[in-house]
């Protein structure tokens, strides 16, 4: 056999130059095959390297399931057990014996109007409010009920001209029931959980439990409260995680606080996120698979497009700060579109300027006279529209503007000259703008008193006074769609490149132009992956914490975000903010916060599963 062999490789040897390494074979007469004993001993080692293989695999994935088993089984301990409640005054002392919850939402209203004292206007602004807080004691009933249809005695009267049973109607109608008693438990009862145990305790040493309860920890509440002795209204098994908790916002009482505020944050920026990024992102992707000639430009763009979704959250936060918080905060904070904020009209200036002109500058229907002898009609206007310039937010008028500006732009109006000289307060002449004190040298033969203009000085710095605050949703919104974005581009060039080129020439051949075969072809087969990667996507946004941080979250809001420009939690904050407290019991609802997010991220994941299966076309 061996001489077969080496004679083939003489005829080969005359046709063709044989490698260095067939010379050699041929010249020792050895088989290019191996000796069976060494194919059985290289296929034994290569079937043992594979078994070590699957038994690293099998440890990892043991490990990492053990892993997910402790985290669930940690977070399932701390949000379920035993609690120990005492009551400062009992509820049935308020009710006659009834319990709270057989109680209507009238009777829980008068409790607290009996009880609550001057506090009963604070519960009504972080209860029901509709009105910024800024504006809350200067607002009618009915703009903080936002209800048009509220009783019409009361409907244009300030909060605190109403009586003590009005305002608890209030209450007892918007409200509701369930936010009603847990206000009587943290405002009148003063519920407090002395102590909470997990469920293994609660399951395996309950006795010992209760008993510890009701003796040294009750002990040490009585003596840190300075009381003679202190009694348990209630040892009970007890769930952090219920209907009320997902119902209840933010409280500084452990068992009365819930997510609801936070929840419907991060509801809030997923919507925000989903809709920016889906459409930005498929059409960068578009544009670089099926427009962009595919040379050094698109390669550089595709490189740096993964290369930012590999750059770190926190980078993100600090591009937000800077662009949506900072540069853009009249239209993050909803200034311009006049959120939260009435910017004056014709007749309010006329009405705020008047005074100063002892009532010579009146509004003749939308014809502004002047009957003074200082300013003609003329000067009347040019004033009019400088205080509404100065007074109406826009991308280029954010409020607060340079003394001098005012000053210079006031002359201006008035057809004189101004000199503004930064004073100390004990000088004369001097007036106090936004803390500052500034002395105005009207032009001698003005005709305009230094008087009169330290008047209108005033009164245009205090309509110019308002600040944009673009720590909103919006700006936690948009700086998240920067963080995935990158990611929503790449999923979707993979989507459309896996669409095969012959749909693509089918579609060109029957006449289609490039757009129709994109929109009618291409993105209908393309869908499941776009829609897959954009939710995968997303459920990592609702996880970040470190950009919400820095764009400015809250910690601790009580109000639920109402528009893209409110202020926001999210419920990646609020775990943060409660494991970083003190008592062991915002640990427990912390722990029933992550079982809400775990749910929430595993429901959009579960999404991109069934869009992925009911959607997808096979080739």
């Amino acid at each position: 056999m061996a001489q077969v062999h080496s004679n083939g490789s003489n005829k080969d040897a005359g046709m063709n130059e044989q490698p260095e390494a067939g010379l050699n074979d041929m010249m020792t007469g050895q088989l290019y095959m191996p000796k069976e004993s060494d194919f059985f001993r290289h296929l034994e080692q290569r079937h043992r390297r594979g078994k070590i293989g699957r038994l690293f695999n099998y440890i990892s994935i043991a490990v990492a399931g053990l892993a997910l088993m402790a985290l669930v089984l940690n977070v399932v301990n701390e949000a379920f057990g035993t609690v120990g409640v005492v009551n400062t005054i009992e509820p049935e002392t308020l009710t006659d014996g009834r319990p709270l919850g057989a109680l209507s939402s009238d009777e829980l209203a008068m409790i607290l109007a009996d009880n609550a004292g001057a506090r009963l206007r604070v519960l009504i602004r972080d209860t029901i409010s509709q009105v910024d807080n800024a504006v809350f004691t200067r607002s009618t009933v009915a703009d903080i009920v936002g209800d048009g249809d509220v009783d019409a005695a009361i409907a244009d009267e300030l909060l605190k001209n109403i009586s003590r049973e009005e305002q608890a109607g209030l209450l007892a109608r918007y409200a509701g029931k369930t936010a009603l008693r847990r206000l009587v438990l943290e405002e009148v009862v003063e519920q407090q959980v002395i102590a909470s145990f997990p469920l293994a305790d609660a399951i395996f040493n309950f006795e010992a439990t209760k008993a510890e309860i009701e003796g040294p920890i009750l002990e040490a509440y009585a003596k840190k409260q300075g009381l003679d002795e202190a009694k348990v209204g209630v040892i009970r098994y007890y769930s952090w995680l219920d209907g009320e908790f997902l119902a209840t916002p933010m409280s500084s009482t452990p068992a009365l606080a819930g997510v609801r505020t936070a929840l419907i944050g991060s509801v809030g920026l997923m919507i925000v996120v989903i809709l920016v990024s889906l459409p930005i992102g498929v059409g960068a992707a578009i544009y670089l698979e099926e427009y962009a000639e595919h040379g050094f430009v698109n390669r550089l763009i595709e490189t740096n497009v993964r290369n930012l979704a590999g750059v770190p959250s926190i980078i993100y936060g600090m591009l937000g700060l800077a662009i949506f918080v900072r540069a853009l905060a009249p239209f993050s904070s909803g200034l311009i579109f006049h959120y939260n904020f009435d910017a004056p009209d014709v007749a309010a200036v006329v009405e705020r300027i008047a005074p100063v002109f002892d009532g010579a500058i009146r509004l003749d229907g939308q014809t502004i006279v002047s009957d003074s002898d200082l300013i003609d009609a003329q000067m009347a206007q040019n004033l009019v529209d400088t205080f509404l310039h100065f007074g109406t937010p826009s991308l280029t008028m954010q409020g607060n503007s340079d003394i001098r500006e005012l000053s210079d732009a006031l002359a201006a109006a008035l057809d004189t000259t101004v000199d503004v000289v930064p004073v100390r307060a004990d000088e004369a002449h001097d007036i106090d703008i936004r803390g500052n004190y500034f002395r105005f040298d009207v032009a001698g033969d003005a005709g305009l008193s230094d008087a009169v203009f330290d008047e209108l000085m005033a009164k245009l710095a205090r309509i110019n006074s308002f600040a944009p605050n673009g720590r909103t949703l919006i700006s936690a919104g948009l700086t998240l769609v920067l963080l995935i974005l990158p990611i929503i581009i790449i999923n979707a060039q993979e989507a459309i490149r896996a669409v095969p080129y012959a749909i693509r020439e089918a579609s060109y051949g029957l006449g289609a132009t490039r757009w129709q075969t994109i929109w009618n072809q291409v993105l209908p087969a393309a869908t499941p992956g776009i829609m897959t990667g954009t939710i995968l996507s997303v459920s990592r946004a609702v996880g970040e914490t470190a950009p919400l941080i820095v764009v400015g979250a809250a910690t601790f809001l009580l109000t639920d975000p109402t528009s893209p420009f409110s202020q926001f939690t999210a419920m990646p904050i609020q775990i943060y903010q409660w494991t970083a407290r003190p008592q062991g019991q915002f640990a427990d609802i912390a722990a029933a916060a992550i079982i809400v997010l775990l749910a929430l991220m595993l429901t959009l994941n579960a999404t991109a599963i069934f869009l992925r299966n009911r959607y997808s076309i096979r080739f």
